[in-house]
């Protein structure tokens, strides 16, 4: 990334001055402020509308435009293949326990439940 920082700085640095114009001038004109020109032409990492706006002022924006692909002329699969996948979001699964329950009969009683299951007095 350092190595694209460096080719920018270069190429914009080069261009202004070929051009005799000075930086708080180019600053001015591009609309951004003297320390961001500073830091686009150190090599710096600067505001991704900055740096547009400042390339834009040098006539470099559509030329870096022209080699990015027209996402009209690309295929179904290749725009599935360019978007990112969403991450699911973690969902602990709770599991239920089937909880037999004794039946009441009218006497009040215990009698046997769906299970077979048998309270200890009732034999």
């Amino acid at each position: 990334m350092k190595n694209i920082f460096k080719i920018i700085a270069s190429s914009t640095r080069f261009i202004r001055l070929q051009r005799n114009v000075d930086q708080e001038s180019a600053a001015n004109e591009a609309g951004v402020s003297l320390r961001t020109l500073q830091n686009i032409e150190a090599g710096k990492a600067v505001n991704s509308s900055s740096l547009f706006a400042y390339l834009s002022y040098l006539g470099l924006l559509d030329n870096m435009l022209a080699t990015l692909p027209d996402p009209a002329k690309l295929t179904p699969i290749e725009l599935l293949k360019s978007t990112p996948e969403r991450r699911a979001r973690a969902r602990g699964v709770i599991k239920k326990r089937a909880v037999s329950t004794p039946i009441r009969n009218t006497e009040n009683n215990l009698i046997k439940d769906k299970a077979g299951f048998q309270w200890g007095d009732e034999k």
